[in-house]
């Protein structure tokens, strides 16, 4: 059972990965290295999974958009459990099936500033990477400013 697991958690974000690049009209630069990754399986078996891939990819991008997330839900359940078998075939490949996933951009150091907003309902909340200067007036949101007078 714990394999089983361990390959859907390789599997699952590979196939969102692959998905998303498939919507964002990506599929192209990652089909080679997916192609590289299926090889154990032999050329026609790999040549026949990527028709099917490229075949999907062409669904996606012809689907309406009002059918878009449900055509994308289904692709990448098909992924999921493709690569999951995948996996629990060969498991020395789950390193080469993670190395498919895109590297995290930017993400903060562990020393830089956290911004936490909570229990914020009908706000608006800004961020900004340096000082912001909102003036000797303020922020206004179209809401006339108070008089101090009165």
């Amino acid at each position: 059972m714990a394999a089983e697991l361990d390959a859907m958690a390789v599997a699952v974000p590979v196939a969102s990965a692959l998905v998303a690049e498939m919507a964002k009209g990506g599929w192209a630069s990652l089909r080679g290295a997916l192609g590289r990754f299926l090889r154990r399986d032999g050329e026609p078996t790999v040549e026949r999974q990527l028709e099917l891939l490229d075949s999907a990819e062409q669904t996606l991008a012809e689907a309406a958009e009002a059918d878009r997330d449900g055509v994308r839900r289904r692709l990448e359940q098909r992924l999921v459990l493709q690569l999951a078998a995948y996996v629990d075939r060969y498991p020395d490949m789950s390193d080469e099936l993670a190395a498919l996933l895109p590297a995290p951009q930017d993400l903060p150091s562990a020393d830089a500033p956290v911004l936490n907003a909570q229990n914020n309902s009908n706000s608006q909340i800004l961020q900004a990477s340096g000082n912001l200067d909102a003036g000797s007036g303020g922020i206004n949101y179209g809401v006339p400013p108070r008089n101090p007078r009165a």
